[in-house]
């Protein structure tokens, strides 16, 4: 914790001296935990925040946006470097509430860049950015996913459904019931063919995203949540059973609503045998 609370100190120092900026880049890589599984998510964490106030420097916004632009070419997959723009997104995402409108609109274009970049991790920073801007004003990233449902890709689908699955922003009834209204939607367009997905790998990476954020948004609500299951239990399109199934499968369900989620899985027994 202290080595943590040191590097926020530092970045508080640095980050305002373009002078300091590779000191600032060399110890968020040498702490990034990459290569490696897992990145550095408390001190991005740690990073993003410094960035949540209203009284960010030209200096700030220059230097978060040369981060955030940096390309797989110049921070790939797994490279330290790639926790730069990881930061950067992030650190967008909780300045956005504050941001003026010229730069809410760059950092949207941002943010909608990272949901459809190569680097899954840069996937990930998309989805923690709308968090956050969640967390200030759930009204705001609403609006967001509003603006952007229509026509969006699997990866953007995505990145909504994981960043709404994130509980502090389900404390409201009606947040959770949007969250499941867009889910909805967006299962109802994968199995109609409403929606063509241009590479396989796009409906793989929504149905993973699909397979859990579902239980979470049902946990929230379970009446609606379940009756939603309940719906989509009944599709004869296996994609849409599985990630049925997956979500029923996740402790947060299975432990505290045993009853509603075996019901479910002896109607989709019934089914298969038929």
């Amino acid at each position: 914790m202290a080595g943590q609370k040191m590097m926020v100190m530092l970045f508080q120092q640095w980050v305002s001296d373009t002078e300091q900026w590779v000191q600032l880049r060399d110890l968020l890589m040498k702490e990034s935990n990459l290569p490696g599984p897992r990145v550095n998510l408390e001190l991005s964490g740690n990073f993003s925040e410094y960035f949540a106030h209203p009284k960010l420097t030209e200096t700030d916004w220059e230097f978060l946006i040369s981060w955030a632009n940096l390309t797989e070419a110049e921070a790939g997959v797994n490279d330290p470097r790639e926790f730069l723009p990881f930061c950067a997104v992030r650190a967008l995402g909780a300045y956005y509430s504050y941001a003026k409108e010229d730069q809410q609109i760059m950092i949207q274009s941002i943010i909608k860049t990272a949901m459809n970049d190569s680097r899954w991790r840069m996937r990930e920073a998309s989805a923690m950015a709308l968090q956050s801007i969640g967390e200030d004003d759930f009204a705001l990233v609403r609006q967001l996913i509003d603006m952007w449902e229509e026509g969006a890709n699997g990866f953007e689908q995505r990145a909504f459904v994981a960043a709404l699955a994130h509980p502090p922003l389900l404390k409201k009834k009606e947040n959770t019931l949007y969250c499941l209204q867009l889910a909805t939607r967006i299962i109802e367009s994968m199995g109609s063919g409403e929606v063509q997905y241009e590479e396989a790998e796009h409906f793989r990476v929504l149905s993973k995203g699909l397979e859990y954020s579902l239980s979470v948004f049902v946990a929230s609500e379970p009446e609606a949540g379940f009756a939603m299951l309940e719906k989509f239990a009944k599709s004869p399109d296996h994609r849409i059973i599985k990630i049925v199934k997956s979500n029923l499968g996740k402790s947060r369900l299975s432990k505290k609503y045993a009853l509603q989620v075996a019901e479910i899985l002896k109607s989709l027994t019934i089914q298969e045998r038929t």
